[in-house]
């Protein structure tokens, strides 16, 4: 048996990454303990030694303790940890360096079907698989073909189901499926248009990439095979553990208004422009946008407190996802080899690197993931402007106002006071988008790809926006 241990800078981002994994959890075959944050309400960003120590202890109850931690001092927090308990019970602990959201909800999927440690720990590591195979990125752990006595063959039976579930087989879904598969005494695959993985990891099912209205296909041969199929038909039945209504539909509707009325502010998001040249010392520029990357995952963090504590975990859970997007080491290489390449400054190969990932999201074929792009754009402008030094700020309105652009960011959203700002209007934008969503809970009236519309408004002008019909009017 496996418990886990979360390690974070942000209590906020501990407790929400705590809570998204007990939703995965259906039994008692993983315990989860937090550790997040410094008891000082100045500056509470931070890790504790202390704190992990008896975040351990609480767990200690079981085979192996599986650490899981976000970036820098968290590390060396947990070393330090291991360093003053119990040496019984250091000898249990495992630390591993999977990311933290993603690999602490496949580690706890794994650990409650009852995987052995480095079975956990394997799939914390490959968490980020299904996340790469979607963006089209390279996955250096992503899903191999089976070994030739693992193929299925004549003697294998299987049910085919047709998915109703309207965001198909994502992470919960998936995590109730290995939980029901895992234990049977059978060899099963799961099977989409000819592609087959092995059900007892979340990162495999979710490398299948199953939409709704896809048909998925269990196949199992062994001793308990046919209880295997009946089982993975009556949860295909009951929506894999997912209700089919959309969520808090009424809610939206009650608290966005139909109509918003306001004083055009035309908003031009920043995107700084970057210079080729490098700077006399390449070592320091490297170092600068180091410290740039941290400064930004530190805002992150400072965006997913207020997230929670204005709106939900939900909405607190989109910037989370970007903290950890943003935290890949991968990023920072890749734009490390440009400039050593090109000799170019560390702006320009950061805004080449993260350019060029908004570009593959733009790219994909599902409208929801290719939303995304702008997340990218949100973390490549609060990024410069630590390199760059060009700060900007949150504009402030002193009257009842509609902010124009041709795009806005999820953090510039969410930093809007909705009593000064009616309502948004763009250019480009999507419905789908996390601006879009993040307005939605805020009370805002959102209208997107109004196109060469926006072309005539100008700063000052009274504008009627109408979220029902997506137009908006200049009012008399």
């Amino acid at each position: 048996m496996v418990n886990l241990v979360i390690v974070s800078h942000s209590a906020q981002l501990g407790e929400g990454v705590g809570t998204l994994a007990r939703q995965m959890l259906m039994g008692d075959g993983c315990k989860i303990a937090i550790a997040a944050g410094i008891d000082d309400p100045e500056n509470p960003i931070g890790t504790d030694p202390i704190k992990v120590m008896g975040a351990i202890e609480s767990v200690a109850d079981t085979d192996h303790v599986l650490v899981m931690m976000d970036i820098g001092s968290a590390l060396l927090s947990a070393e330090t940890a291991l360093e003053l308990l119990d040496p019984a019970i250091a000898a249990k602990v495992r630390l591993c360096a999977a990311p933290l959201v993603e690999g602490t909800l496949a580690a706890t999927v794994s650990a409650a079907a009852g995987a052995n440690i480095e079975r956990v720990i394997c799939d914390a590591m490959n968490a980020l698989d299904a996340k790469c195979e979607q963006l089209g990125l390279p996955s250096p752990s992503a899903a191999k073909p089976t070994s030739p006595d693992l193929v299925p063959d004549a003697d294998a039976r299987s049910v085919a189901i047709v998915v109703k579930n309207p965001n198909g087989i994502h992470v919960r879904p998936a995590s109730r499926l290995v939980s029901a598969l895992s234990g049977f005494n059978a060899d099963m695959w799961l099977e989409k248009n000819g592609k087959c993985v092995v059900p007892d990891s979340l990162n495999q099912i979710a490398l299948l990439q199953v939409r709704c209205n896809d048909m998925l296909r269990l196949i199992a041969k062994g001793e308990q095979a046919e209880d295997a199929l009946a089982a993975f038909k009556r949860l295909a039945a009951e929506n894999f553990g997912e209700s089919l209504e959309p969520a808090n539909a009424d809610n939206v509707a009650t608290q966005v208004p139909p109509q918003a009325t306001g004083t055009a502010f035309c908003y031009t998001p920043f995107s700084p422009e970057v210079s080729q040249q490098p700077t006399a010392s390449p070592q320091a520029d490297q170092q600068r946008l180091r410290v740039a990357i941290q400064n930004t995952l530190n805002d992150l963090s400072a965006l997913t407190a207020l997230a929670e504590e204005r709106y939900s975990a939900d909405i607190a859970a989109i910037f989370s996802g970007h903290h950890t997007l943003l935290d890949d080491p991968d990023l920072f290489d890749m734009a490390c080899d440009l400039m050593q390449e090109t000799q170019c400054s560390a702006a320009w190969a950061w805004h080449h690197v993260l350019s060029d990932l908004s570009q593959q999201y733009l790219q994909l074929d599902d409208p929801y993931l290719q939303a995304r792009y702008i997340d990218i754009e949100d973390l490549l402008s609060r990024s410069l402007q630590h390199l760059t030094g060009e700060i900007v700020q949150i504009p402030a309105f002193i009257r009842p106002s509609i902010l124009v652009a041709d795009v806005i960011y999820p953090s510039t959203i969410l930093q809007l006071d909705p009593k000064a700002v009616q309502g948004v209007c763009l250019r480009d934008g999507s419905d789908a988008s996390h601006p879009a969503i993040i307005a939605r809970a805020m009370g805002l009236c959102y209208v997107c790809q109004q196109g060469k519309a926006v072309d005539s408004i100008k700063m000052g002008d009274a504008l009627t926006l109408d979220c029902v019909t997506q137009r908006i009017t200049h009012a008399d």
